[in-house]
């Protein structure tokens, strides 16, 4: 029997401090679809954590130190080794998660009765979920042909940071659970901007601790990501692991969400539903940070509900989601949700993989645009020797850049992409000549090899 790896090799770096390890399982020199147990990993003198092994496949999610790990795999007396560098890039930009307290608000998240719902539990799972949205990028990243990159989180910068911080918001309560997303957004934006931890080198992702499901509707849930902020609600928080040991629980807890909690699994209706999907949601948020517009597919549509096969080999219903035209043309975010016979008739489709499949499809993907600006961007790489800058001239409908053009897109008022160029990957292309569309864009989007980004309105 031996232990193969299908996506690290000895003496590769990573960017990020939680890392994915896909393998197979070999039986006499021949995969098999039939093995399952729990294949164990070992970090230096720490203890490890055992993880599924599903028809031959397992993943397995390790928390690495600076400079080299050396991990150990062990299934059914089987032994490999694998060892890995944790190397973050140089530069100074980073993501500071944000635990956010209202006004007159314990900082309580809403949770079951004999969870630990304070704040410092709050932090902790959400220090530890922006770890795996670092992860999750850094693979997808890997995925479509690019080097492994993702963004710094505020620890990776300053080892003395808290892995969360609290942020207490002069907003009241009962105000901010009235407020639409767009003006809480607007609101904590504000707040954070023009508090000690202002900073154009930092963006915040931000957890409200108030989001309150009152047995029909849930009210200060906000989802809105853009700029220098990702802006959620904590309704699902109590779902989320504290910790790396209650990683597997948290994305196979099957138990049904109470009616008094808000229920935010894209109608699985279960614990596990509500972490992979609130956590998927913080992956399409925080991707609106670094320029991403809504596309069709992947985690930049609704594509983000699967976020548990990318960390575990377990089998778990699939729902999926797709970008729709309305009436007047518009791109609009449809639920992960298939439309049967008219608009209030709807109904989720668990569609099982094939039980002989020789690879797991995790169903969760980035476009190729998509990771062509991530991967080029400023705050996944390090500090460019250089800068330049790119330009439009409306009069002629030509975007150019000396550096080069890497992603220009058209995108609808909605954010949805219109129309995409991925250009320079050969020799580098200066200028491009926008066509008309059929549908009139609303905003000009463009990234040069530089990683600057033009964001300009039609």
């Amino acid at each position: 029997m031996e232990i193969i790896f299908d996506n690290w090799s000895d003496g590769d770096v990573s960017c990020c401090q939680t890392i994915v390890v896909r393998g197979t399982i070999r039986t006499n020199n021949s995969y098999t679809n039939d093995e399952n147990g729990d294949v164990q990993v070992t970090t230096g003198c720490r203890n490890g954590y055992k993880w599924p092994v599903r028809s031959g496949l397992f993943k397995t999610v390790v928390q690495l130190v600076a400079g080299r790990n050396d991990l150990v795999f062990t299934y059914k007396g089987c032994t490999e080794s694998l060892f890995v560098d944790f190397e973050v890039n140089n530069s100074d930009l980073c993501v500071v998660p944000l635990y956010v307290i209202c006004e007159g608000h314990d900082g309580r998240f809403q949770a079951p009765a004999g969870v630990d719902n304070s704040a410092q539990s709050a932090c902790q799972r959400i220090a530890l979920g922006l770890q795996l949205v670092q992860c999750l990028f850094a693979e997808k990243l890997r995925e479509k042909g690019f080097p492994r990159k993702t963004f710094k989180v505020e620890k990776d910068l300053d080892p003395d940071a808290p892995h969360c911080r609290i942020f207490h918001s002069s907003l009241d309560v009962y105000q901010a659970r009235q407020l639409d997303q767009e003006a809480l957004w607007e609101r904590i934006g504000r707040e954070i901007m023009s508090s000690e931890l202002g900073n154009d080198r930092r963006k915040f992702l931000a957890i409200l601790s108030c989001t309150y499901w009152n047995g029909s509707q849930v009210m200060g849930d906000p989802a809105l990501g853009g700029g220098g902020l990702a802006l959620l609600g904590s309704g699902t928080l109590h779902t989320w692991p504290t910790s790396l040991a209650e990683l597997v629980h948290c994305f196979t807890d099957q138990r049904k969400i109470h009616s008094d909690l808000l229920d935010n699994s894209c109608f699985r209706g279960t614990y596990a539903g509500c972490f992979s999907t609130s956590l998927g949601a913080v992956c399409h948020e925080v991707g609106h940070m670094f320029n991403l517009g809504h596309t069709r597919t992947g985690i930049m549509s609704r594509g983000f509900d699967n976020v548990e096969r990318v960390f575990l080999s377990v089998p778990s219903p699939i729902v999926k989601g797709r970008l729709d035209v309305d009436e007047t043309n518009n791109l609009i975010l449809v639920p992960c949700l298939s439309v049967m016979s008219g608009p209030n008739q709807i109904s989720c489709r668990p569609e099982p993989s094939p039980a002989s499949m020789p690879k797991e499809d995790d169903l969760t993907s980035l476009t190729s645009s998509c990771a062509a600006i991530l991967a080029h961007h400023e705050w996944f790489n390090n500090t460019p020797s250089i800068t330049s800058n790119i330009t439009y001239d409306p009069v002629r409908s030509i975007v150019c850049s000396d550096a080069g053009l890497k992603v220009v897109q058209l995108r609808a008022s909605c954010g949805a992409v219109l129309k995409s160029w991925e250009l320079g990957k050969k020799s580098p292309r200066k200028h491009l000549i926008l066509p008309r569309m059929k549908v009139s864009p609303t905003t000009l989007v463009a990234i040069n090899s530089c990683g600057y980004v033009l964001t300009q309105l039609l």
